[in-house]
């Protein structure tokens, strides 16, 4: 019970004010916890902050991972892997914000968590995807290419929406975004 209320109150200040600005105090009095209790938890704040990263990445990529073993065409797998990451931000956006801003760190003082690493495990998988979908003649391109571009596209409507509330993130926009890529601009017809 109190670890989760820790977990939870680390998220939103992690998520409003950043790694180095958020302090064990904050976390502290948010959650209604002692430091006595924060530090029986944890071993200190670079340790909570990067088991909730981690935490984050092991959940987004069993999602994506799941979703790219649905049976059917290879858009169709990316389209499902768009959209369970999407609901996943959807439901978690303050963890969603507090990744970004590890992405994108004001300074100094962020724990060292490969960021890279990261994103290059989620492009990974989609090039699997889009390979599966060239060597079956249902996609186009060099498939790394292809996984990059999606990612990019992806990460674009998540910022968006951690950082104004929208567009909403669903299976209708990861179908547009990939129908997109996957159909060129000059054949998209919104759909």
């Amino acid at each position: 019970m109190a670890r989760n209320k820790i977990r939870e109150a680390a998220i939103g200040l992690f998520a409003e004010k950043g790694y180095a600005a958020a302090t064990t105090r904050e976390i502290c009095q948010r959650a209604g916890v002692t430091k006595p209790v924060l530090y029986y938890h944890f071993k200190n704040k670079e340790q909570l902050y990067c088991e909730l990263v981690l935490d984050a990445c092991n959940e987004s990529g069993k999602q994506l991972l799941l979703a790219s073993q649905h049976k059917g065409t290879a858009r169709e797998k990316l389209i499902a892997m768009m959209a369970a990451d999407f609901a996943l931000t959807m439901r978690e956006p303050k963890l969603s914000t507090m990744f970004l801003r590890m992405v994108f760190p004001p300074g100094e003082g962020e724990p060292g968590i490969d960021c890279v690493q990261v994103g290059k495990e989620f492009v990974r998988l989609i090039a699997s995807v889009v390979s599966e979908g060239i060597r079956r003649g249902e996609l186009r391109g060099r498939a790394q290419e292809v996984a990059e571009a999606l990612t990019g596209i992806h990460l674009i409507w998540s910022m968006s929406y951690v950082l104004t509330g929208g567009p909403k993130l669903d299976r209708n926009l990861a179908r547009r975004m990939v129908n997109l890529l996957v159909d060129g601009c000059g054949n998209h017809s919104g759909q």
